[in-house]
């Protein structure tokens, strides 16, 4: 049994939308509607609209939208029922009891943590048993201490094809309970296998403590597998939500965070006495993973690789950083030298690929502070990597760098900013300031210019970009399924429209199943004198749909005549439908006679 539809509706209507995003978001009013920056992804032109009145968000550059829940869902990283509990404890309403979140789902999710823990044991047992010692003395040599490798529960899962399956059997887990939590997998013969095997185990464990996951790395590099295998999602464990040393880093006394690539970089770090370091769980920096890091620290240092793919992998994060409002750093590490001094290249001739783990075990320490003292800033590393593409010797490059740099320099919102980083850029390409200034307000007046054209086109068609925000939703009758968003836009947006329209045209006569089931819902609602907002609905939809409503509904309706409007909506949507239905006769009917051919 879901909660009560009546709790949703009231629970809705209690939280504020517009008071609950401007926890997270600087709101500006316009119109009836509140706009900012989206938190769900970088933008310096406000697309994320607000509705008081409609109780729901839409950003129209990313496409993600829904109501108060969807929001507090995705910008806290909770389920559907810890927001709802989040929601109703800051305005006083106590959550029903009820089998939502019902005792089996419980028992499940405590069976698989108990599971990952006890799994996270076993491992780590092994490792200091004789048959881990191969794997103990590569940690060694990596330079880990054995408090090390007991503060991270590190541990070793066997070259075996089942002795971890077994162990945990043992312990009275099931077949079905190692499938599920992903430590197993099952053969084509189908027998269960040990999904880590042969590797060293990270354990990757959450603010709780909770053992969530883990992350396998190989010893030798000729095994002929990935180096590194990573648990997939499970029940307990999402990826792009967590980050590998959280639960140690937030014990942290420093001022910032250290957001480092990989695991070892993160051990490393924190055995070197850096211990706010973490990193993403073998996927790519999320913004999820960012607004988990704000709640503990106001900066950020990126400290990722030195090589083409961590440069690339610095640009993403300071986008992912930046709608949190933390300060960003970025660390460079210097290339490989050797004991002449050369930058050592590697096979395709780039500069030797350095990661913090490196640089501490060959440098120290005290040498990593001293990189620390030395940061830039995420516009003074952008500037240099946009630098570094040219050859500034070169009249052509210091002319492409400069273009470049005028683009860049042009979106920082800052006056102070844009001055000083022109000044720098005109200096190391040998022009005046003033000329690189006059170059960066003209860059500024083309991007304002673009942005107005495209807001008029928005305000012109509210539908524009609808296709690409609806995710999977496709219609199978696109000129009638126009119509039919356009009528509900209408309908949500007057209550008059919607009893005009519940008496002229029904649910079935749609084309799209997804918009007769919005529109058969506001129709029993405004029967049964329940919340009708874009907001309510969503309290019925999956996430997914919850977007799609939002972009139907996100630019709302407007027309010199609604109920005209609406006539024209519904006379069109029943046009198509007597279409189908001659189409489906037609093909009925030439049905029937090959039968009778046959027969």
């Amino acid at each position: 049994m879901a909660l009560p539809q009546n709790f949703l509706d009231e629970l809705i209507y209690r939280s504020d939308i517009v008071d609950t995003v401007s926890r997270y978001v600087q709101l500006r009013k316009t119109g009836s509607n509140h706009v900012g920056l989206c938190p769900f992804h970088n933008e310096k032109t406000p697309s994320f609209t607000v509705s008081r009145d409609k109780q729901f968000f839409k950003c129209f550059g990313c496409g993600e939208g829904g109501n108060v829940i969807t929001f507090v869902m995705k910008m806290e990283n909770l389920p559907f029922i810890d927001a709802v509990r989040l929601l109703a404890e800051r305005c006083g309403m106590t959550v029903p009891e009820d089998d939502y979140d019902s005792d089996r789902n419980r028992r499940r999710r405590e069976r698989m943590l108990a599971l990952n823990r006890d799994a996270a044991r076993y491992f780590h047992d092994v490792l200091m048993s004789e048959q881990g010692k191969e794997a103990l003395e590569y940690l060694r040599r990596r330079g880990l201490s054995v408090r090390t490798v007991n503060n991270f529960g590190l541990g070793y899962a066997p070259d075996s094809w089942d002795t971890a399956v077994l162990a945990m059997r043992e312990l009275g887990y099931t077949n079905a309970e190692l499938e599920e939590s992903r430590l197993a997998g099952r053969g084509k013969s189908g027998g269960l296998y040990s999904f880590f095997r042969d590797r060293v185990m990270f354990p990757i464990i959450d603010l709780r403590g909770s053992v969530l996951a883990f992350g396998g790395r190989v010893m030798r590099g000729d095994g002929g597998g990935r180096k590194y295998i990573n648990s997939p999602d499970t029940l307990v464990y999402n990826k792009s939500r967590n980050l590998y040393g959280i639960n140690l880093a937030k014990k942290s006394k420093a001022s910032r965070f250290l957001l480092c690539e990989g695991n070892m970089d993160v051990i490393a770090l924190h055995q070197a006495g850096f211990d706010s370091a973490v990193a993403s769980c073998g996927t790519a920096f999320t913004a999820e993973q960012a607004k988990l890091l704000s709640r503990y620290t106001g900066e950020v240092v990126i400290c990722f690789d030195a090589d083409a793919a961590g440069r690339a992998a610095t640009q993403k994060a300071i986008d992912v950083l930046a709608p949190t409002g933390m300060k960003v750093r970025v660390l460079r590490l210097p290339p490989k030298r050797d004991a002449s001094g050369q930058i050592l290249l590697d096979a395709s001739g780039a500069p030797a690929k350095t990661d913090p783990d490196e640089f501490i075990k060959e440098n120290g320490a005290e040498a990593f502070a001293s990189l620390l003292e030395k940061l830039q800033t995420d516009g003074e590393y952008r500037l240099a990597e946009i630098r570094g593409r040219y050859d500034l010797e070169r009249d052509d490059g210091r002319i492409a760098y400069l273009k470049d740099a005028a683009a860049f320099i042009a979106g920082l919102a800052s006056d102070v900013e844009r001055e000083i980083f022109a000044r720098t850029a005109a200096s190391e390409a040998g022009v005046s300031a003033e000329a690189m200034l006059a170059q960066v307000s003209r860059e500024r007046r083309a991007r304002s210019k673009k942005n107005r054209r495209e807001e008029e086109r928005r305000a012109m068609n509210p539908m524009r970009g609808i296709g690409a925000a609806r995710g999977s939703l496709r219609y199978e009758n696109p000129a009638s399924a126009k119509c039919e968003e356009m009528l509900l836009a209408a309908a949500l947006a007057d209550a008059e429209i919607l009893r005009f329209a519940a008496e002229r045209i029904s649910p079935e006569e749609f084309s799209s199943p997804f918009l007769a089931k919005i529109y058969e819902s506001a129709i029993e609602r405004q029967r049964t004198g329940a919340e009708l907002s874009p907001g309510a609905l969503m309290s019925e939809l999956t996430e997914e749909e919850a977007g799609s409503l939002a972009a139907v509904v996100g630019k709302g309706f407007s027309a010199a005549d609604a109920r005209r409007a609406a006539e024209d909506y519904i006379s069109k949507i029943k046009f198509e439908h007597q279409k189908r239905e001659k189409s489906d006769d037609i093909l009925l009917m030439a049905a029937e006679r090959k039968r009778d051919k046959e027969d």
